[in-house]
């Protein structure tokens, strides 16, 4: 069987480009995830290229078709990277994208002006390409690190491999001892390469994406939205990772509930409206958090009701409640309707450290402690 010519091999790669591109287009018109139109443009700029490459050629000339593909690669390997920067939530860096596109088309073109191997022209716009991967591959990386999933871990490693055909394309391709039949050769064996990777790129994208998606919705799961802290249903998953203080022994070590309510939150909406109040809400749960340790668990359980879950030791619960207490209500909330007065009532449970006390009944009796201080007069921390 006759091996495959450039011309066959680069039809090849335009198809496969344009279903790529669609597929990635249909990933980010339903999901809107950033980035994705970025990567879709990225295979649509090499299937235009390679478009205009091919109509080029048809009208007017072979060596004035060259400069079209060539840029093509250089425009897909930037917008990889661009759509790299955005997915993770880093700013693009467009002026340096486009300066490093126009400097490669001033080269491209000024070879094909003056006469000069175009052979140049492939060999700087694939190491260019390689080296754009190349970052989008550490980014990748680096963001898996900070605490991404392996999905990016994949994505890194696909471009990590595309960045090194690219430059090993480039440096295959330099017209220096070589005859065009090697060339050609050489060009053509990492064509085939290529042919392969933009399928393996596009199926780390989709990997990346759903990835990303079951993370946002384990976030809405297990967090409340408007606060940003857990809910009911995402402290519970994690109570079994409360850690013992390093110093206290399991049986000097208590389990602690501590169930707080805002105090007649209702006439604060009544009198500035919901937007305000939730704007009381969300300052309260950033006190809250600001003041929790690593050792605590904390959620917002209802409307106006918080809970903070902690291991304790015996004696120290009730200093505890009065820290929550007073991060609540020891200064107004600044809002649009100006400073809003908030106090909260606390009720206090404990619980011995093994299974022997549920958490059920500790969240039953700090619910009766709250009930408690808020009949004896609210702003205010009760034991049970």
């Amino acid at each position: 069987m006759a091996p495959l010519d450039t011309d066959t091999l680069l039809s090849v790669y335009l198809a496969l480009s344009g279903l790529t591109a669609l597929f990635t287009l249909a990933g980010g018109w339903t999901t809107r995830k950033p980035g994705l139109w970025l990567w879709s443009s990225a295979f649509m700029a090499s299937l235009l290229g390679q478009a205009t490459r091919l109509a080029v050629a048809a009208v007017w000339s072979v060596p004035a078709s060259k400069p079209p593909g060539h840029l093509g690669g250089v425009l897909q390997g930037l917008l990889m990277l661009a759509g790299m920067y955005a997915f993770i939530g880093r700013r693009v860096p467009w002026l340096g994208l486009a300066s490093v596109f126009g400097v490669m088309t001033a080269l491209s073109l000024t070879l094909l002006q003056t006469g000069q191997s175009l052979w140049w022209s492939l060999c700087a716009t694939q190491a260019v390409m390689g080296l754009a991967l190349a970052r989008a591959a550490w980014l990748a990386w680096r963001a898996r690190d900070a605490g991404g999933s392996g999905a990016l871990t994949l994505m890194a490693a696909v471009l990590g491999v595309a960045a090194a055909v690219a430059l090993a394309r480039a440096a295959s391709v330099m017209p220096i001892g070589l005859s065009v039949e090697q060339l050609n050769a050489a060009n053509e064996r990492w064509l085939m390469v290529t042919l392969l990777l933009v399928v393996a790129e596009g199926f780390a994208m989709l990997v990346l994406v759903n990835s990303s998606l079951r993370d946002e919705l384990a976030v809405l799961a297990d967090f409340d939205p408007l606060t940003g802290l857990l809910n009911r249903r995402g402290l519970r998953s994690r109570l079994d990772r409360l850690r013992r203080p390093a110093s206290g022994d399991r049986d000097e070590v208590d389990v602690a509930v501590a169930l707080l309510d805002l105090d007649e939150f209702k006439l604060i909406n009544d009198r500035h409206g919901h937007q305000v109040g939730d704007e009381v809400l969300a300052e309260v749960a950033r006190r809250l958090r600001a003041g929790a340790s690593a050792d605590e668990l904390l959620a917002r359980t209802g409307g106006e009701e918080f809970m903070l879950v902690w291991p304790v030791p015996r004696g120290a619960a009730a200093a505890v409640g009065e820290r929550l207490r007073a991060l609540v209500s020891d200064s107004p909330v600044a809002t649009p309707a100006g400073a809003v007065i908030v106090t909260t009532s606390v009720g206090v449970a404990v619980g011995p450290w093994n299974d022997g006390a549920r958490f059920e009944e500790l969240v039953g009796r700090a619910d009766h402690a709250l009930y408690a201080a808020k009949h004896a007069g609210r702003n205010r921390v009760a034991l049970a």
